[in-house]
């Protein structure tokens, strides 16, 4: 796939890119980051280090969808009572601990075989 390089054309993308990934994050509660690893795919240069670039666009993921998800949550907390949510944070917490952890240690082609199954795996769950 071709890379954007025009930096006007980037911006073009990312911006409405990102509002999107926002809506979706926030209508279906998650998904955002999907579209966002495409789109910074089509947009970020790999650079001499592909492995390198590919961790970076999913480290720059989780650090967008961070604050998109804290958005839906406030919105959300009028429907959701906190003793639901509160069982899942801190073993979330861990798990995106743990995650973070084996980015950089897990080679970056089965990190995308990975990222591929569980797209598929969640597109499956919705269609239920």
């Amino acid at each position: 796939m071709k890379k954007i390089r025009s930096y006007p054309l980037r911006l073009a993308i990312l911006i409405p890119g990102g509002m999107l990934a926002g809506f979706i994050n926030g209508f279906l509660g998650t998904g955002g980051g999907i579209l966002l690893v495409f789109l910074l795919g089509l947009v970020l240069p790999d650079g001499e280090d592909k492995d390198n670039a590919a961790r970076d666009r999913f480290a720059t993921v989780i650090a967008v969808i961070i604050p998109l998800s804290l958005v839906s949550a406030m919105i959300y907390s009028d429907s959701v009572p906190p003793t639901l949510a509160a069982p899942y944070i801190l073993p979330g917490m861990l798990g995106g601990a743990a995650g973070g952890f084996l980015l950089d240690r897990i080679n970056v082609k089965w990190l995308k075989k990975i990222f591929a199954l569980m797209v598929i795996w969640a597109g499956i769950c919705f269609m239920k």
